[in-house]
């Protein structure tokens, strides 16, 4: 039972993450092959403006995904977000470039990653949902942290899968080997269809079924409990600023600003982002031994005293400095994600939980997530190499003050618990949410 819940939610948020590491890390590529090479720089932007605009439709599959989960069943959810990003995944392997069809390229490539941000405005709430409403109460922590572990395997593969392409042959990586990535990237999630189709429904909704508690209108209710809505936003928009700072912007920066060959980028990469795969599972253990919230105060720490460092040793120019960091941004990342996941999926009532955190976690993603990489690169252009890191920084402080006084700690609350917030003496921010 454990191991096919685990394995179709782990599944389908690492083809997520996997399809967002290789189009970060092949920006460089795309854009050669979907924008006009009048102008490199302008294409790069592009392709990395394209990146964002993903992000901005992730709210909108928040809402009409997060809806299906809370009114027809986790399963279904999970089974029709993974359906859309199998198809829109290998839609880009075979996309013809701007040499073949001009302005027609880059139009396609942009539907194809809004049918993938729209796919994804569920994924990852949902299956924390999901992995949650089903685990053994003393094991929440645990069991959630093998999804937010899916982000950083899923992103691994990528960057081996990209090695392995270019070390077979650098011309045709360049070429249309990179095309290869992507098509694997789409079978990786028919075969999440086929196991989430497998499942069965938690019995959290199965008693909301019963007792006719199903939310009629999950996104009216998500925002009449706006306080809540906005202390999830909080606490998730730092987490995509050092997500996709990461994953979406640091291997261009390395490639770029840093100077470094693909193949040192890519190393290192791997090797950090399988360490925070593990640090996710760890975190996992220690938040159902000591709490919630004080493992999220570490992680908000570790963002703000590494952030700067991390920019800084990138100029380094060696695989030692680099891959000291990447450790230096994926160590918080991957703490405050599990944390701050869980934390989010105990707190909000559970028939608006996949719809509220859906939309908070997305709108989140689409703000900061969505625009670190453009705002990354600008960043660097106007202020220097270290500016993406203090700017992770300031939002690492203020996160820092929302998460010490208002979050609560949520390590003995009851998944299935009618109002979570509502005799909570920590936190006057939580007050009257419903």
């Amino acid at each position: 039972m454990r191991g096919k819940v685990l394995g179709a939610a782990m599944v389908g948020h690492a083809v997520e993450s996997y399809d967002f590491v290789i189009y970060g890390a092949s920006a460089t590529i795309i854009a050669r092959h979907f924008f006009p090479n009048t102008n490199p720089t302008l294409a790069i932007l592009s392709t990395l403006a394209v990146y964002g605009l993903a992000f901005v439709v992730r709210p909108l599959g928040a809402a009409v995904f997060g809806s299906i989960g809370d009114r027809l069943g986790r399963r279904t959810a999970l089974s029709a977000v993974v359906l859309i990003m199998a198809v829109s995944t290998a839609a880009i392997a075979v996309l013809p470039g701007y040499a073949t069809a001009g302005a027609v390229a880059p139009l396609l490539l942009l539907c194809c990653r809004l049918a993938q941000g729209v796919s994804m405005g569920a994924e990852y709430t949902s299956a924390a949902s999901y992995v949650m409403e089903q685990a053994p109460a003393h094991r929440r922590g645990l069991w959630v942290s093998a999804v937010n572990s899916a982000t950083f395997v899923g992103s691994a593969f990528a960057a081996l899968a990209l090695l392995a392409l270019q070390l077979l042959s650098p011309e045709a990586y360049a070429d249309w080997t990179w095309r290869l990535a992507f098509a694997f990237g789409g079978v990786m999630a028919l075969v999440g269809l086929y196991m989430r189709l497998r499942l069965e429904e938690t019995a959290t909704f199965r008693a909301l079924e019963s007792r006719g508690e199903v939310a009629v209108s999950p996104v009216r209710d998500t925002f009449r409990n706006w306080r809540l809505f906005l202390l999830l936003f909080a606490i998730f928009a730092l987490l995509a600023v050092v997500v996709h700072n990461l994953l979406g912007y640091f291997p261009t920066y390395l490639a770029t600003t840093g100077g470094l060959p693909d193949g040192t980028v890519l190393t290192a990469g791997v090797v950090a982002l399988l360490l925070c795969a593990a640090t996710c599972v760890l975190t996992g253990v220690l938040v159902d031994r000591f709490g919630r919230k004080p493992l999220l105060v570490v992680g908000v720490v570790l963002a703000v005293v590494g952030s700067v460092p991390a920019y800084l040793l990138a100029g380094g120019g060696t695989l030692l400095t680099t891959l000291a960091a990447e450790i230096l941004l994926v160590l918080p990342a991957a703490v405050i994600g599990m944390s701050a996941t869980i934390i989010a999926v105990e707190i909000v009532p559970p028939h608006i939980r996949v719809t509220s955190t859906a939309l908070a976690y997305n709108t989140a993603y689409a703000v900061f997530g969505g625009t670190a990489p453009v705002l990354g690169a600008l960043l660097t252009a106007w202020f220097g190499r270290l500016a993406p890191g203090a700017y992770i920084t300031v939002l690492a402080v203020v996160a820092l003050v929302v998460v010490v006084v208002a979050i609560p700690e949520t390590r003995n609350r009851a998944v299935a618990e009618p109002d979570p917030v509502e005799n909570d003496e920590e936190s006057e921010v939580l007050r009257g949410v419903r």
